[in-house]
């Protein structure tokens, strides 16, 4: 009776971890996002800052299903130019790459 708490605690180990992992990745990427968008990665977003971050995935996407051979790079100056068209970033923001 004593052996099956042993395989149970080490796959909830295994849980817990790669449910870390999937956190600190999702983490990473968001970041990486906010950086490329040059908005503030370690401050909390206003309202409009957080749209802009939603539509510049949405948009990322369908670029990356759409192109799939244009660079991340050539995407992601694609998506912000599309955000500035539709003035949810500022004109004069600088990309970060």
């Amino acid at each position: 009776m004593g052996h099956y708490w042993l395989p149970i605690g080490f796959g909830l180990a295994v849980v817990v971890l790669l449910l870390l992992l999937t956190k600190l990745v999702a983490d990473h990427k968001r970041r990486r996002t906010l950086v490329k968008l040059g908005l503030p990665a370690d401050a909390r977003l206003t309202a409009q800052q957080v749209n802009a971050f939603r539509v510049f995935e949405d948009t990322d996407m369908r670029l990356r299903k759409s192109f799939p051979g244009i660079s991340d790079a050539q995407r992601a100056v694609i998506a912000r130019d599309v955000l500035r068209d539709k003035g949810m970033l500022p004109k004069n923001t600088r990309s970060a790459n």
